[in-house]
């Protein structure tokens, strides 16, 4: 592994990237086709056609769900070739993740099983600690289960309480606690618990027939009904000294998997965007009112329209990360002595991108659920139709694996906490753009080349008000972005932004430059999205602005710097394309296409 990581996480901030270099689906490869060709068959040969037993909790055909998966490579996908997985690139388990999550229960309980539950041990285990267990989970012989949350931390999930003591004779631990809301917990065999030894907190591999483990009851949930949730009980467990993970690294431990956990839970839901779309589009297609489908309805167009575009950002975000991630994943040797150091920095350069998708991810399938039943009118208030369902299931993603508030919070402490150990100059580069603006006076309306080229600006005009932004709130006296929570979780909001329209722009450039025949759709997309980008970070940046001037009584907002500031707001908030005809467009192609048109 180098030295310094390349290309650094955060980094989007800095400069505007390479399309070239920037996968997206247009790339995948015949295998990889292949690969998601045969989780989409699973899932609708086999696990769509029980949803009413999954529905109702039926936990033992969930376990033979799974085991039919392993059977498959579909729990290997991210195990090593030496550990029994097929060791695939990130770009090809996000597809995976993406054509399994119509089902999001049986998504939910794959991710648990593959993701937080298995990477704790591939990342941060010994060779023998591998050996042991990840063939087993690999295969689905075994199904795993990660054990972070307690009853007093959830989001603030290293406040646990679980204990661990070591032997007098130092031959194994007495572990003793209780988890609370543990996926897969009626089957699991392995669970990744994490627990204090002495003030340090350390990950156990504890298994199910280990004296001293019981579960409380299934959790009445409001949605992910096929999920077994339970609270996992320890009394006294005896743990073997060789079933820990290195003492006093859980918190990496924990840290890394759910970084990688938010990622491949936002590839699901572009799978999950898709689904509903077609839902939509045929339901649309088909209802009529007032003398004619609703699709012709203006309104209706305009919920397809936007749900088609929130589909393609987040697709062009997802894979463009999966590509970072497999970056610095890929050239580690897994069974090599110092792998566990070489996965901790893989697994934490690209966090902040981890964590910016799961926000913009979690809630556009928020959105896109709430509209599809509002599409569907009565019948969407009712279980006959699967919107409902969806409805009720994504709820969960804005809360699981960090509530979004928290992640909002972590996505400026992160980019503020790398300026301060140099990885990261976005300080000194929002200073050089305050600077500049002060110098220069921005045309209200700046002149483009051609549409590509608006999509262009708008994400460069977001891009530098994110770093005058970081820049001017951390410059006032006074002010502490950490206590300020409302005022960083609205720069993080244009920090969100500007990483979505500067994938969506990257793409579609590449698209342009290979002469692809989607470009003219996805360009319709693009536009859509920077129309509703601009406007998101010019609602946020303003919110940021307002509220330091109310808590800040020493900023001067006449200076050069500020005057400038509102200068590039006015541009993001005036557009040459007529939003109206931009959706009608591209509702065209998707109702041409009967769902997702890319």
């Amino acid at each position: 592994m180098p030295e310094t990581l390349s290309p650094a996480g955060g980094g989007f901030l800095l400069e505007p990237g390479d399309p070239l270099r920037t996968f997206s689906p247009e790339d995948f490869t015949a295998e990889q086709r292949l690969i998601g060709q045969t989780a989409e068959e699973f899932l609708r040969n086999t696990v769509l056609p029980q949803v009413p037993r999954i529905e109702q909790g039926d936990h033992a055909l969930m376990h033979r769900l799974m085991q039919q998966a392993g059977t498959l490579g579909l729990l290997g996908a991210d195990v090593p070739e030496v550990y029994g997985g097929l060791g695939l690139p990130q770009t090809t388990t996000a597809l995976i993740a993406e054509k399994l999550n119509p089902q999001q229960s049986f998504a939910l309980t794959h991710e648990a099983h593959t993701v937080i539950a298995t990477l704790p041990l591939l990342f941060f285990g010994t060779h023998e600690q591998k050996q042991r267990y990840l063939p087993r989970l690999a295969s689905g012989e075994w199904i795993a289960s990660f054990a972070l949350s307690e009853a007093g931390s959830g989001s603030d999930a290293l406040a646990l309480q679980t204990r661990a003591v070591l032997s007098p004779d130092g031959t194994h631990y007495r572990l003793t606690g209780e988890k609370m809301w543990i996926t897969n917990a009626a089957f699991a065999q392995l669970f990744t618990v994490f627990a204090r030894v002495d003030d340090r907190v350390t990950a156990f591999l504890v298994e199910r027939d280990f004296p001293g483990v019981s579960f409380g009851k299934e959790e009445h949930k409001l949605g992910m009904h096929g999920t077994s949730t339970r609270r996992v009980i320890l009394d006294n467990v005896p743990v073997p000294v060789e079933n820990a993970l290195e003492v006093g690294k859980g918190h990496y431990a924990a840290l890394c998997a759910l970084n990688l956990g938010r990622f491949k839970l936002e590839a699901g839901t572009v799978g999950g965007l898709k689904y509903l779309l077609e839902v939509c589009t045929t339901y649309a297609q088909q209802r009529r009112t007032f003398g004619k489908p609703i699709a012709q309805h203006g309104l209706i167009q305009h919920k397809l329209a936007t749900l088609c575009a929130q589909t393609f950002a987040l697709e062009s975000m997802i894979y463009r990360l999966a590509q970072d991630l497999d970056s610095v994943l890929a050239p580690i040797v897994p069974d090599a002595p110092d792998a566990p150091a070489h996965y901790h920095r893989a697994a934490e350069e690209f966090a902040i991108e981890c964590n910016i998708v799961k926000v913009l991810g979690s809630e556009a399938y928020s959105h896109a659920a709430d509209e599809a039943i509002q599409i569907h009118g009565g019948y969407g208030y009712t279980e006959e139709f699967p919107v409902a369902r969806a409805w009720r299931d994504q709820r969960l993603l804005r809360i699981g694996e960090g509530a979004n508030e928290i992640v909002r919070i972590a996505i400026v402490n992160q980019i503020l906490r790398r300026d301060r150990a140099g990885r990261l100059t976005v300080r000194d580069a929002g200073q050089k753009a305050a600077q500049a603006l002060a110098s220069t006076t921005l045309p209200a309306s700046p002149l483009y080349a051609d549409a590509l080229d608006v999509i262009r600006g708008l994400a460069e005009d977001v891009r530098q008000l994110a770093l005058l932004l970081l820049f001017q709130a951390t410059e006032q006296p006074g002010t502490d972005l950490q206590e300020m929570q409302e005022i960083a979780g609205a720069i993080a909001d244009v920090i969100c932004a500007a990483y979505a329209l500067q994938s969506v722009h990257l793409r579609c450039q590449k698209l342009r430059t290979r002469e692809h025949p989607r470009y003219p759709v996805a360009l319709l997309a693009g536009q859509v999205v920077a129309q509703d980008c601009a406007r998101a970070a010019h609602t946020a940046a303003g919110y940021a602005l307002d509220s330091l001037s109310e808590l800040v009584d020493t900023i001067d907002w006449w200076n050069e710097p500020f005057t400038g500031l509102s200068a590039l707001l006015d541009r993001l908030d005036r557009f040459d394309e007529s939003p109206l005809r931009l959706r009608r467009e591209l509702t065209a192609h998707v109702l041409e296409r009967g769902g997702y048109p890319l």
